[in-house]
């Protein structure tokens, strides 16, 4: 909370507390599956899904191919690369 002090037009000192209100986080939740339900030792950086959003200058943000059609321009239908592999991972082509 913080305090303001201000004077309104008639003299009077009015005194407000403000609440410095901040948005929570928003958590990755574009994956397919459940992470973890895929081979263990496997994650999202190994799975031939995962698709980079993004210009090369700007940040790349990693969404699952498979949830495309869900995807937005914000941070909730991202991935995390580090992810354990859920249920619809595959192995990348060219390993």
């Amino acid at each position: 909370m913080q305090t303001v002090e201000y004077v309104d037009l008639l003299g009077d000192t009015i005194i407000e507390r403000v609440s410095e209100a901040r948005r929570k986080p928003t958590t990755p939740n574009g994956y397919a599956g459940s992470p973890g339900r895929g081979p263990a030792g496997e994650t999202c950086r190994s799975c031939q899904h995962k698709r980079s959003t993004g210009s090369s200058t700007a940040r790349t943000y990693w969404k699952c191919g498979l949830m495309q059609a869900h995807w937005t321009g914000g941070p909730g239908t991202d991935i995390r690369m580090r992810s354990p592999a859920c249920q619809f991972w595959a192995r990348e082509q060219g390993e």
